[in-house]
């Protein structure tokens, strides 16, 4: 088996298999040595909680041009009062270089059907906008302003301390944001669009010249749901990914557009989050790991593969994500008898 996982302990979360016998970087959970999947102990959703999230303390550092699986091990171990087993969501929270979270309200379509750009020069102040299309934009004056938040792309603003973090150049990530008017949007006698803004257009430090990139963003699943919102079985279970790379709009994997971190995630108890006449169920959870793959052989390069051909097998990126041996870290590391 290959994977690159940084640290002698597997995987780029510290502490992700409670080796260290403490809730270290987990506090979202207390720290349990009543069972285990690595044979140190692993951490308890021990309170009555429904629905409610839970991130990792820690900011893990990541390239996204890089191949990555992500895997946790769940177990339930007290059924609720109506006996459900425990549930929710599980993955991962993406931020930018700022460690700042990244919404996909944040975001543009990477030229999907709502980007467009600016026909006429605007002004900071403006408080109407033209634009050369407004495909599949919100027209619904009763609807929800969430879904009428506009992005906008400066050219040359992708400096680390920019909001507008990824330049221009791609309708991916951006922190400046307007809104606009529902039922304002109308074609004009020239064939572009006029669009009502519901104040003045910002002024951040750019111009705003025909050609300036602009979408209309939405909101979304707010984490990433990499292992979507499973039941938690009452003997241990692992959920892992396939290998994943790059950049996209989305709310399960890969990671999103302007990602330089990520922190474990997981709404817990969600999927019963409505019955309240008694207590919630309580699990376990054990080796939360995030692992990079490394890359292929020039064999296997030869034959397609993109990433070490191991991992495109789901059986043997389960073995490697339960490590049922797994003990505290010790001088060498683990053996290869660990994992196989």
């Amino acid at each position: 088996m290959a994977v690159m996982g940084g640290r002698r302990q597997m995987g780029l979360y510290n502490n992700g298999k409670a080796q260290d016998g403490t809730n270290t970087n987990f506090t979202g959970y207390s720290h349990s040595n009543a069972d285990s999947l690595s044979g140190d102990g692993c951490f308890a959703m021990s309170g009555n909680v429904r629905g409610s999230q839970v991130l990792g303390n820690e900011y893990i550092e990541v390239d996204t041009s890089k191949y990555y699986v992500h895997s946790v091990s769940v177990k339930t171990y007290q059924l609720s009062y109506n006996s459900r087993l425990g549930s929710g969501h599980l993955g991962f929270a993406c931020y930018d270089s700022q460690k700042r979270f990244i919404s996909l309200n944040y975001m543009g379509w990477g030229g999907g059907s709502r980007d467009t750009y600016l026909t006429r020069a605007a002004s900071s102040g403006d408080t109407v906008i033209y634009v050369n299309s407004v495909n599949d934009w919100d027209n619904n004056p009763s609807s929800s302003n969430g879904v009428k938040r506009i992005a906008w792309f400066f050219s040359g603003g992708s400096s680390a301390t920019d909001n507008n973090m990824n330049g221009g150049d791609n309708y991916q990530y951006s922190r400046y944001l307007s809104t606009y008017v529902g039922g304002s949007l109308t074609q004009t006698a020239s064939g572009d669009w006029s669009v009502t803004l519901t104040g003045g257009l910002g002024n951040w430090g750019y111009s705003y010249p025909v050609g300036t990139k602009l979408s209309n963003t939405r909101h979304g699943g707010t984490y990433n749901y990499a292992h979507g919102s499973p039941t938690y079985d009452e003997e241990w279970e692992t959920f892992t990914t396939p290998p994943f790379t790059g950049e996209s709009r989305n709310s399960s994997y890969p990671f999103r557009y302007g990602t330089k971190y990520i922190r474990f995630m997981n709404l817990r108890n969600y999927n019963y989050r409505s019955e309240t006449g008694g207590a919630s169920a309580q699990y376990y959870l054990d080796n939360i790991m995030l692992t990079q793959v490394k890359p292929p052989t020039p064999h296997e390069q030869s034959q397609g593969h993109s990433y070490k051909a191991d991992f495109a097998d789901g059986a043997k990126r389960q073995k490697i994500s339960r490590i049922s041996r797994f003990k505290r870290r010790r001088r060498g590391g683990q053996k290869r008898s660990h994992f196989f």
